[in-house]
């Protein structure tokens, strides 16, 4: 073959291989961009409550007992977060496969490039080219040294866009910053908001009632002033925010209408972060009922931002796609006096950035199903000094603190329980408490003021004729089902204020 049409052929194969390359890190670019997590949900409706129910309530059990279903469960954040360290694992597997194929392009460039300078583009034989072993030496030296150049180089293209892409897509995640309406300032102390268009806004201190159906916020906007909100049988689903905003004030009190039932849904991605968000101090009052869908990305049930939150009675049924109730910012203390609580969080259950007191009530509070969360989790810690408490988590367990005035039993289980399981906790025959959870669990907090010093015994299965209220059986009649071994022991001593069983504590 001639030298001229060598040389053509080796330069088409040249630039063929270049092509190759740049094909190559194309596809690497697409297949992880299709595999990228996209964190963001801007634009996406808010997730669905599966309940058909008007009101919010929990769905009812197959046997039709309306007393004995729990509220659905939502969508999970922490879940989402799972999926998408098994996309990343993916596109680090699919990047181990591109890596490859750039090697051995870069291989095969190095080779025929390196050639064809040091033969002079065919100007030498193989033979002349080759006569000595310092040039092989130089020739495979300089092949390692550009093959590793060449996909060095690719990759780097290939990974940095890929980087920008995910910094996008993170960025995404950001809270918007949504515009409130404050303009329908309320004149008047009765409001129907089925007559409202727009949000309304508090500015002055006073008792207002609300009532009807509304698409919108109620904003409380009242530097230094005390504001008590009456809910006297509202339905608020808000698409974009919070139901209920606490911009300013000195305190906010939401009390809840005896025999009515309140239902507040918020969804989107905004700066107010929580179904009821406030930066002003909360209580909760009345005998009413209060149904808090927290469908916002990240979002909580009910938030404060470094401001206390106090229950003193009602009933609070609370789902949320982050934590359940929530004392962030700086911290602050969240207070249990009163009030029944069933909170299905996909982040905490109750969550202070400061501390946490429960003195009465009835509550059962699961976080998420996946690590990293808990029943109660708290910075400074938190104190049960009466009431009925059931606390679930997925792998985090803090225990109360030893200055609690209530006895406390805490398990961190061998093996999770799968939802809808019965799990009763007994002291020789007699029951002490049942419950049954909508996800699965490994930790359990229990606080009753049955709680003695003595043996008791841990149980899944069984069956109970009581019927099941907001997580845990009333009237309950339980036959025994299968005992819960932890570390190889199926009796359990009290003999402490807090007592703890399992090795993760």
């Amino acid at each position: 073959m001639q030298r001229k049409t060598k040389n053509i052929i080796s330069i088409v194969i040249v630039l063929l291989l270049c092509g190759s390359l740049v094909f190559t890190g194309y596809l690497s670019n697409k297949s992880l961009n299709n595999n990228m997590p996209n964190m963001s949900q801007n634009g996406s409706e808010p997730p669905k409550m599966p309940n058909g129910n008007n009101e919010g309530e929990p769905p009812e059990k197959p046997d039709g007992d309306n007393n004995m279903g729990n509220p659905p469960e939502m969508p999970n954040s922490n879940g989402d977060m799972e999926r998408m360290g098994g996309q990343l694992e993916n596109n680090a597997d699919n990047n181990y496969v591109y890596l490859i194929l750039f090697g051995i392009e870069s291989l095969t460039l190095s080779m025929i490039v390196l050639y064809l300078i040091m033969s002079g583009f065919n100007k030498k034989s193989v033979k002349e080219t080759f006569a000595n072993k310092d040039k092989i030496v130089i020739y495979i030296l300089g092949i390692i040294i550009l093959t590793s150049g060449f996909t060095f180089t690719a990759n780097l293209i290939v990974n940095q866009k890929n980087l920008n892409n995910a910094g996008i897509n993170m960025e995404a995640d950001d809270k918007e910053d949504v515009v409130l309406d404050e303009s329908n300032i309320l004149t008047s102390n009765t409001i129907n908001l089925s007559n409202q268009k727009t949000d309304v806004t508090i500015t002055s201190s006073g008792i207002y009632t609300f009532s009807g159906d509304f698409s919108n916020s109620i904003i409380v906007d009242a530097e230094g002033e005390d504001v008590k909100i009456i809910l006297d049988g509202v339905t608020i689903t808000n698409e974009k925010t919070a139901a209920i905003i606490g911009l300013n004030a000195n305190k906010i009190t939401i009390i809840l209408n005896e025999g009515t039932t309140n239902t507040l849904t918020d969804g989107g991605n905004s700066n107010y972060d929580g179904c009821i968000y406030s930066e002003a101090e909360l209580v909760f009052e009345g005998e009413g009922k209060l149904i808090v869908n927290g469908n916002q990305n990240e979002g909580e049930g009910i938030a404060t931002e470094a401001m206390n939150m106090t229950f003193n009675g009602g009933t609070y049924i609370v789902t949320s796609n982050d934590d359940g109730l929530n004392a962030g910012g700086d911290g602050a203390t969240i207070t249990i006096n009163e009030g029944t609580f069933y909170i299905n969080a996909s982040g905490d259950g109750i969550d202070s950035n400061k501390d946490a007191v429960i003195n009465g009530g009835t509550i059962f509070v699961i976080g998420s199903a996946t690590g990293g969360n808990a029943g109660i989790d708290t910075d400074k810690g938190y104190t049960i000094n009466g009431g009925v408490v059931v606390a679930l988590g997925s792998d985090m367990l803090e225990a109360p603190k030893e200055s609690s005035n209530q006895k406390v039993i805490a398990f961190t289980l061998n093996n999770a329980v799968s939802k809808n399981t019965l799990v009763t906790l007994m002291k020789d025959d007699e029951e002490i408490i049942s419950f049954e959870a909508p996800k699965s669990f490994k930790t359990i907090i229990i606080s009753t003021k049955t709680l003695e010093k003595g043996e008791y015994e841990l149980y899944t299965g069984g069956n109970n004729s009581g019927s099941l209220e907001n997580g845990i059986y009333q009237n309950s009649d339980y036959s025994k089902g299968e005992k819960v071994l932890i570390n190889n022991e199926d009796i359990f001593k009290i003999n402490e204020t807090i007592n703890l069983f399992g090795n993760k504590r």
